[in-house]
């Protein structure tokens, strides 16, 4: 296996202690060999150099081959090994410091032949060639693998720690990536939150708006037309005029709580009653103050529906009654309440003066958005003389009864 990358610290370390050890090798020839009378001091320097350039070949920065370093150090370290322990007639081992690279760079890869050669076949193979010369015994056998087992456990345990170095600067690597990411992501919900913060603000404002208007709207309507009557009677009736007067403080009262409970995002008090028992109250109300002849009818059977869409339906006769009397002058309204299977219509149709073109106001659009807004529809159709048609239907499904 072959790796390109630079060297760790540990590895530049044990670079230094190999070259170390052989430069230990040729000043020991340098000032023995001469005393020796096998000894041959130019093949051993020879023999020492080969030994450590070949294997650094396989072995050096930016180049790392895993598989041929190994090899290279038996063919070269054995017989150097050999020769030197021939010609002193002592054990000479020189191959301990690559034992501890090859140690270091032992993997699960080449863990299965590399260890048994060096821990094993290398020291038997050096025992039986040089028993007989050396009068070596079984001891020094265990010896020479004892001596192989340590540097190369020392050489495995260097690479254990290099390796857990590693995955401990790519976790904290990893650790840092994530956290970037999470305060990245946390800005982006910052972000967002402020968006739907200032989203939510807009909302409500127009929510008011909306209340406000189809609520003061509809009940100053009411009371215009009931005081206008009343100028009427002042002078021909006052008793009538004095009770209507009575009624109308009411509606005003009632108006004005439908502004607070509006303010403070409530339902109408009513929210309890069914919807057509609502609708028939506030249609009756406005047929007593503005003498409009008001006609209510109910399709359907009847269930119970969540509270904003009653409020929507509610809004919507509102709003439609108020454009009737104001802007239509109309002074018939049929209202008729649509129950089906999958939700509940209302149709609002007058005999006002109607229009050719109809001009869209905050009413309206009041109306759209509270109904689009529950996946509803509204349809607003006019005729020039045959007054206005308000359409609107909200899907609902009934409630289920505990």
């Amino acid at each position: 296996m072959i790796q390109r990358r630079p060297w760790h610290g540990v590895e530049w370390s044990l670079f230094i202690v190999l070259t170390g050890s052989v430069l230990l090798g040729l000043l020991y020839a340098l000032l023995h060999m001469n005393e020796n009378e096998h000894g041959n001091i130019f093949l051993t320097i020879l023999a020492l150099l080969v030994s450590y350039g070949i294997p650094f070949l396989f072995w050096r920065p930016t180049y790392i081959n895993t598989t041929m370093y190994p090899i290279s150090v038996l063919l070269t370290g054995i017989p150097l090994q050999i020769y030197l322990s021939w010609m002193q007639e002592d054990a000479y081992l020189t191959i301990n410091c690559p034992l501890m690279v090859i140690g270091f760079l032992t993997d699960r890869k080449n863990a299965w032949w590399a260890a048994p050669i060096s821990l094993v076949a290398m020291p038997v193979a050096y025992f039986l060639v040089l028993h007989r010369d050396m009068d070596m015994g079984v001891s020094e056998l265990f010896s020479i693998i004892l001596n192989a087992v340590l540097f190369f456990a020392i050489g495995l345990s260097l690479q254990r720690v290099v390796t857990s170095n590693e995955k401990t600067e790519k976790l904290l690597a990893e650790n840092q990536r994530q956290y970037y990411l999470i305060h990245e992501q946390n800005n982006a919900l910052e972000q967002y939150a402020n968006q739907i913060e200032q989203l939510t603000l807009l909302e409500e404002r127009n929510r008011m708006a909306r209340e406000l208007h189809d609520t003061v709207g509809h009940t100053f309507t009411s009371v215009i037309m009931g005081m206008d009557a009343v100028s009427y009677l002042i002078e021909a009736a006052p008793d009538k005029a004095k009770e209507k007067l009575d009624v109308l403080r009411g509606v005003t009262r009632n108006g004005l709580e439908e502004v607070r409970r509006s303010i403070h995002q409530m339902v109408p008090k009513e929210g309890d009653m069914l919807l057509s028992q609502q609708l028939t109250r506030l249609a009756n109300e406005f047929a007593l103050h503005t003498g409009t002849q008001i006609r209510f009818t109910t399709v359907g059977e009847e269930f119970e529906i969540p509270k904003q869409t009653k409020l929507s339906l509610i809004r919507c006769l509102q709003e439609s009654l108020t454009n009737a009397k104001r802007h239509g002058r109309a002074t018939t309204v049929e209202i008729k309440l649509n129950y089906v299977d999958d939700g509940v219509g209302i149709r609002i149709e007058d005999d006002g003066v109607g229009a050719e073109q109809l001009k869209v106001g905050f009413g309206i659009n009041a109306m759209q958005e509270r109904i689009f807004a529950l996946q509803g529809t509204l349809q607003v159709s006019s005729t020039v003389g045959q007054g206005t048609v308000v359409e609107c239907f909200i899907p609902a499904k009934r409630l289920p009864s505990f």
